[in-house]
């Protein structure tokens, strides 16, 4: 019978099997779970509280802070946008070219920048297109946020993954890896996946067409008018969240008044007799509405896109991108129509239609609001609270006078740390810098650019991985895995790996499952004697092949203005996958020989 391993082994694996349970059921969010990991490797005494905390000191929290302030000082001078252009105007209208197109703009743009924000670039576009193309958006943003991970693989700066990996092989006195060592396997799983998204993987797309927004959120049959009399309660009331408080729950998205349409009514205003409410609910709440004394309810009145389309208001959808300040909030507790001047009509979450309280509903990233509003506010929604509008709005205003500026900095960083000028983590820092002082970037824009829950998680993940390391937990699985995959060869045990890390990165951050299996490869790898680089390459880019589920941010963001299904992604991103398996398994032992 084998030997128990030690007591601080046990520890340690609790703790690993902890954090990939915390990370699937998402109670918390994962810079949390990260504090909560690195607190219980010191109570339980398996780390000092100086070793504990190393990993908030790795260089890669440098590099990827940098790399996200210069993504934004990009996207802000227009650069991304320009690319995208570039690239978009040539493609035409035909479904093919158009996803080849939006496959290799999104490709190269998330080569250099994070996955999610050139997913976010061309999203709005990608919709558009698909409009004017009349196609089902169904069809391209699956492609779009699959090819930016794809993209991602490219280069060492294309995810956060990459340079969490490449930074932690310094723990084991293994140099990192370069710039654009990643780029050979990466283009060819790049082209595999573009091969197999113009051929087979179109196939398998779903295709939904899109309604008219006010049938597509089921508000037709919802919609209707109120005719407030002149002796109703109501007269006198402002208008409000709580207009009905006591009464049926209904949003209150116009009135009509002495022959005069107000559309998103301020609380300012009161009710008067006579007036009409346009008002938005479910059937049960509009019978309510028709009992409330001194209130008729019209009947057999239809109403279409157009009624809430009046002059310069609007009806767009918007995304709750990743940190927007709406996040794990509700409508109502940032007063959402009094601050804004907007209204929201009707909600959008994994293929539910959330209607009756809107307002009451935490909001959570890739939700999709249905507002009513005017176009001259809806800026502010990009800008201030971060959401992605896709409907009908205002262009995107860019810092066009830095266009040149930000492109000659980011290159110039690029540069610098390729060949060797600078270490690549001083001289992104020194781009970053530039980026603000060259005025492309303005200072308080700063500290909204980097994801302060990304870099907690990594410090936390590399604090984790230094007590897989130093407890023997890692010598001690790998030996468990050299057991079982001992007689099949060292293929069979690369292939595992990257079986693991896939499985592992479907639930949880990419980040956070190739740090957890990365020190168990490397010890693996160390004990047979064969090349640790090439398991440490095989872990990074299995990490990347967040394809099987929806949870993955890129592919959070056009869940819901793709209106796809969870099975969506098991029937596209399962062969996908198993494209990005073959062609590891073949190349990376080629181009990193064991």
């Amino acid at each position: 019978m084998p030997p128990m391993p030690d007591t601080n082994i046990i520890i340690t694996l609790a703790i690993m099997i902890s954090a990939v349970v915390l990370f699937s059921i998402e109670i918390l969010s994962v810079d949390i779970i990260s504090i909560l990991v690195v607190l219980a490797l010191i109570f339980f005494r398996v780390l000092s509280p100086e070793n504990a905390f190393i990993g908030f000191s790795n260089t890669a929290l440098v590099m990827i802070a940098s790399i996200l302030i210069m993504t934004d000082g990009l996207i802000k001078a227009g650069v991304a946008d320009r690319i995208a252009h570039f690239i978009l105007k040539r493609a035409g209208t035909h479904p093919v070219r158009l996803m080849f197109a939006f496959l290799i703009a999104v490709g190269l743009i998330s080569s250099f920048i994070n996955n999610v924000a050139a997913t976010a670039i061309l999203l709005p576009a990608a919709v558009g297109v698909a409009r004017m193309a009349k196609i089902s958006p169904s069809k391209l943003l699956m492609p779009l946020s699959f090819g930016s991970m794809l993209g991602g693989m490219c280069t060492l700066i294309g995810t956060s993954t990459n340079i969490a990996v490449s930074e932690a092989l310094s723990t084991y006195k293994i140099a990192p890896f370069t710039l654009f060592e990643f780029t050979p396997i990466g283009l060819l799983i790049f082209g595999g996946g573009l091969l197999f998204f113009v051929t087979a993987g179109r196939l398998l797309l779903p295709d939904r067409e899109k309604e008219a927004a006010i049938e597509e959120y089921g508000i037709r049959e919802y919609l209707s008018e109120l005719k407030v009399l002149p002796a109703s309660p109501l007269v006198g009331i402002n208008i409000s969240e709580d207009t009905f408080k006591g009464g049926p729950d209904l949003t209150i998205v116009g009135i009509y008044r002495s022959g005069k349409n107000i559309y998103i009514p301020g609380e300012h205003y009161t009710i008067e007799g006579g007036d009409s409410i346009l008002v938005a609910g479910s059937i049960e709440n509009l019978t309510k509405a028709g009992q409330i004394r001194g209130v008729k309810l019209k009947s057999g009145v239809k109403h279409s896109d157009e009624d809430l389309e009046h002059g310069n208001v609007r009806m767009f959808e918007a995304v709750i991108a990743a940190d927007s300040l709406l996040e794990w909030k509700t409508l109502k507790e940032v007063n959402f129509r009094h601050t804004y001047g907007l209204s929201a009509i009707a909600l959008y979450r994994h293929g539910i239609h959330l209607r009756e309280k809107v307002g009451r509903i935490l909001l959570r990233v890739g939700d999709v609001l249905l507002i009513q509003g005017e176009r001259d506010r809806i800026d502010a929604l990009k800008d201030i609270l971060k959401l992605i509008v896709i409907g009908d709005v205002t262009p995107e205003r860019f810092r066009i006078n830095k266009t040149g500026i930000a492109a000659g900095i980011f290159l110039v960083a690029i540069i610098t740390g390729a060949t060797g000028l600078l270490s690549v983590s001083v001289s992104f820092l020194a781009g970053a810098v530039l980026m603000v002082l060259s005025k492309c970037l303005y200072t308080d824009e700063i500290y909204k650019a980097v994801n302060m829950h990304l870099l907690v998680l990594i410090g936390g993940m590399i604090s984790l991985g230094i007590a897989v390391e130093q407890t023997g937990t890692a010598q001690f699985l790998a030996d468990q895995i050299i057991k079982l995959t001992a007689p099949y060869g060292i293929y069979a045990l690369l292939g595992t790996f990257f079986i693991l890390t896939v499985i592992l990165t479907q639930p949880m951050s990419n980040v956070a499952a190739a740090l957890l299996v990365l020190p168990i490869a490397i010890h693996t790898a160390l004990q047979l004697g064969v090349n640790p680089k090439t398991f440490a390459m095989n872990v990074a880019i299995a990490a990347s092949c967040s394809f099987i589920t929806p949870l993955e941010p890129a592919s959070v963001l056009v869940y819901g203005p793709g209106r796809y299904r969870f099975t969506d992604f098991i029937r596209v991103g399962f062969p996908l996958t198993i494209v990005a398996f073959i062609i590891a398994m073949i190349f990376i032992p080629v181009f990193w020989p064991l």
